[in-house]
């Protein structure tokens, strides 16, 4: 499909917006000091090795410490080194030990309180292909169809490993390519990654040895190509960098990349923003009136699709196909736009016809095609929800943009009214228990106030109710009350 891409730089904030058919699909954004993590290289240091988990914690000198399984560091057995997929059986406490320097990349960013997923199998994409150090294998983008174009491209890819211990896996964009050109890029590659062991052999762990590269330049390098009709970009700093990278890269779509010159920002004539909070909401309605619920918890995210207002113009069981196909639609732009990853399931809603179910499972798979990170349909359970994966290597756009409200705990629910006034009653009834005669101000929202005079104060003292401004949700405060300057809305409880 084709796509609008739109760069906007602000006071060190680049944003990076791809539109298909005008709708928002993907969003990315960098911030002055928060480098991209996934993909990055570290020299990091072995911490603790947990035989119970078949894994390792290494210090890489972030916040916490990450996590490296033992089927991602390969074993050195005479010199040559094996994939972790023939390595069934190994075990953790055979490959490191505490202390112990190890090199290793940032493969999946985790969220809440785990460290970030790393490995050893060290991956360096390029625009036309992926170097593997260490891995004698050349594969070939599942996405280039032609068979002589791949058994071309398969060719000259082991032409360039030669007796090398490099391995590459050639990308869609060297479809059509010169193999000067692609012999050119794996010569780079190879150049970065000696620099990147000379830099790792110098340094002292924990410390980063490869940064993952600007969002400008990875731009250009996965995505600018044919399905691109523009690169948009709003000042003439950033559109010298994209050309610039371009001309090394892209040279035959450098012409597809301009200047914004209208008054109005990018952001503004594309309405980026406000998809992009719509994108942030619990709720997505569709076209037809229908909608999806969309929860992401810590385990899963899970979607529910409701009919809504749709109700369609023939019998009951085509409404409900085609309102499913109209979710499934919606949903993959979902996963893409708020880059979920993970396990997700869908409550489609239930269908009698199998052909149908087959159907909508067909559509999903050729759905998932469009996105570039992998997403895999697994199937339909027994009770009729449809399985998803996707692979997960940033934090989803709710952890990027959004922060954990302090009142609800991220929860998304607070205590109701009644709950908090019932909660600040029990409180003075336990004080009056344990003897405390004083008088007592309770403040709260006008609501729990009004509630807490409804159900009126324990014995064995004065107690006094005020509004207060400034409280969150579910909070209340008691505090010893001064009855000759109490607040001027307060009034005794009964």
């Amino acid at each position: 499909m084709k796509q609008t891409i739109l760069i906007e730089s602000v006071r060190g904030e680049t944003r990076l917006a791809i539109l298909e058919e005008g709708r928002l699909c993907e969003y990315y954004a960098e911030r002055p000091g928060a480098d991209e993590v996934t993909g990055s290289i570290y020299l990091g240091r072995v911490e603790n090795v947990v035989p119970g988990m078949n894994a390792a914690f290494v210090d890489i000198g972030l916040e916490k410490n990450g996590f490296l399984y033992a089927g991602d560091i390969p074993e050195i057995a005479r010199g040559d080194r094996q994939l972790a997929a023939r390595m069934e059986g190994q075990r953790i406490e055979r490959l490191v030990r505490p202390g112990q320097e190890i090199l290793v990349q940032v493969t999946k960013v985790q969220s809440g309180q785990k460290g970030h997923r790393l490995s050893c199998h060290v991956t360096l994409p390029g625009r036309t292909m992926v170097l593997l150090p260490g891995v004698r294998y050349a594969g070939v983008s599942r996405k280039i169809t032609d068979a002589a174009e791949r058994d071309r491209l398969h060719a000259a890819a082991r032409s360039f490993q030669g007796e090398s211990d490099m391995g590459l896996i050639v990308r869609t964009a060297a479809a059509g390519q010169q193999e000067e050109a692609l012999r050119g890029e794996w010569e780079s590659l190879t150049t970065l990654w000696g620099d990147i062991r000379s830099r790792a052999a110098r340094a002292k762990a924990p410390a980063k040895v490869f940064s993952n590269d600007d969002l400008t330049l990875r731009c250009v390098r996965d995505l600018l190509g044919p399905e691109t009709e523009a690169v948009w970009v709003d000042d003439p700093d950033t559109l010298a960098a994209v050309r610039r990278q371009a001309e090394i890269m892209a040279p035959q779509w450098i012409d597809r990349i301009r200047i914004n010159e209208a008054q109005t920002p990018l952001f503004d004539l594309y309405r980026v923003d406000r998809q992009l909070d719509k994108a942030l909401r619990k709720y997505v309605w569709l076209d037809s009136g229908g909608s999806l619920v969309i929860e992401e918890t810590e385990a899963m995210t899970v979607i529910d699709v409701n009919t809504g207002k749709f109700t369609g113009k023939r019998d009951l069981e085509d409404t409900i196909y085609r309102i499913n196909c109209e979710a499934a639609r919606e949903i993959v732009r979902q996963l893409r736009l708020r880059d979920i990853g993970g396990i997700v399931i869908v409550d489609f809603i239930d269908m009698a016809d199998a052909t149908k179910n087959e159907a909508l499972l067909g559509l999903l798979r050729e759905l998932a095609g469009s996105d570039r990170n992998r997403l895999s349909v697994v199937g339909m359970t027994g009770l009729g929800l449809v399985e998803l994966t996707r692979k997960k290597q940033r934090r989803p756009l709710s952890r990027q943009l959004l922060h954990t409200c302090s009142a609800c705990g991220g929860d998304g629910a607070v205590p109701s009214h009644e709950t908090t006034a019932r909660r600040a009653v029990r409180e003075i009834w336990r004080r009056r228990r344990m003897g405390e005669e004083n008088p007592i101000l309770a403040e709260a929202e006008e609501p729990v106030v009004r509630w807490m005079r409804r159900i009126g104060a324990p014995e064995g003292g004065r107690v006094y109710a005020c509004p207060r401004d400034g409280l969150e949700a579910g909070q209340y405060r008691l505090s010893p009350a001064d009855e000759s300057s109490l607040p001027e809305k307060s009034k005794p409880l009964k």
